[in-house]
């Protein structure tokens, strides 16, 4: 067996096949992964910006996975000190501060026509939905739940929004909690993010059975983003 990777002996690169056997993948797939991970970790590590398009990127690709390394670098945006300090600086998670959104969270019900829509907060391993409407449950009592396994994760993450008519069909999605417990069928999630570039929460809707999010819906909902980080963080539209 002669190795077709730089660096590799014989002996590493027959232990490469084997591990790639191992976990019923290809080598080049195994080795796709391994690369897409250790090029995500390190743009973390340095605070690079585009951290979120990477790792959304790879998502698509399908070669994401639930190794430590992209759990590792999924955690490093999550517990980035200066995103941390943006959201606690926002005055959001007092109570009285997050009622003031109430209002804009009824207009995104109306204008968008769903029964359930959420100004989202999140923290190291919790989300909170500081202000809501359409809650059920015990959720709506807590308002509050957590992070791992959230489709606000999901948005945290990528740094980009999540519009899906059916997260039911979504292999990426149908595992999470609220998903599989028919919480959320339909979800369009956007992130709330400040004049640095640091995503404090989202700003979602979403419905329990299944819906067509047209161009249109998604336009106003990132017209009420605007007016969200207007509001919160004085950032006015380009």
């Amino acid at each position: 067996m002669t190795p077709t990777l730089p660096g590799f002996d014989e002996w590493l690169y027959a232990a490469l096949i084997e591990e790639a056997h191992k976990v019923g993948e290809s080598t080049e797939t195994y080795i796709g992964r391994a690369v897409a991970s250790r090029m995500i970790i390190e743009r973390a590590r340095r605070g690079d910006g585009d951290v979120r398009e990477l790792m959304a990127h790879v998502k698509s690709l399908n070669l994401d996975t639930h190794d430590p390394v992209t759990a590792l670098a999924e955690g490093a945006v999550i517990s980035d000190p200066d995103r941390l300090r943006a959201l606690y600086d926002s005055g959001l998670l007092n109570a009285e501060r997050a009622r003031s959104l109430d209002r804009i969270v009824g207009m995104v019900v109306a204008a968008v026509g769903v029964p359930s829509a959420a100004v989202t907060l999140i923290d190291r391993d919790t989300q909170y939905m500081c202000s809501a409407i359409g809650l059920t449950g015990e959720m709506a009592v807590r308002r509050q739940g957590p992070l791992k396994g959230s489709l606000g994760r999901e948005v945290l993450v990528t740094g980009k929004p999540l519009v899906v008519a059916d997260a039911r069909q979504e292999p990426l999605l149908r595992d999470h909690w609220a998903v599989k417990e028919g919480v959320v069928v339909a979800y369009a999630g956007f992130p709330l993010t400040d004049g640095q570039g640091h995503t404090i929460g989202t700003l979602i809707a979403w419905d329990t059975r299944p819906r067509r999010w047209t161009p249109g819906h998604v336009q106003v909902m990132e017209d009420f983003v605007m007016v969200l980080r207007a509001r919160l963080f004085g950032v006015n539209p380009d």
